[in-house]
């Protein structure tokens, strides 16, 4: 495992809601307590495992990347 490429994305419990009752209205998936219950666990990971993360849910594809580079202070190729 190559733990220097690793870096976690969360997003806000409503969010994931919203998004997983657009698939699956009324599902225990789609559930409120089970969304939050996942990204407890998931951000409880990454902390224990000490992954770098960002809560991606008010940024643009652009803006995530842009964060990631400068947690891992990593260059942006140019080709």
């Amino acid at each position: 495992l190559q733990r220097h490429k690793l870096f976690g994305l969360t997003l806000n419990a409503q969010r994931l809601h919203e998004i997983r009752s657009g698939r699956r209205q009324g599902s225990h998936y789609a559930s409120m307590q089970q969304c939050r219950f996942e990204l407890q666990e998931v951000e409880k990971l990454y902390r224990r495992e000490a992954i770098p993360f960002i809560n991606s849910t008010h940024f643009s594809v652009e803006e995530i990347a842009a964060k990631i580079l400068a947690k891992t202070n990593l260059q942006r190729r140019r080709y």
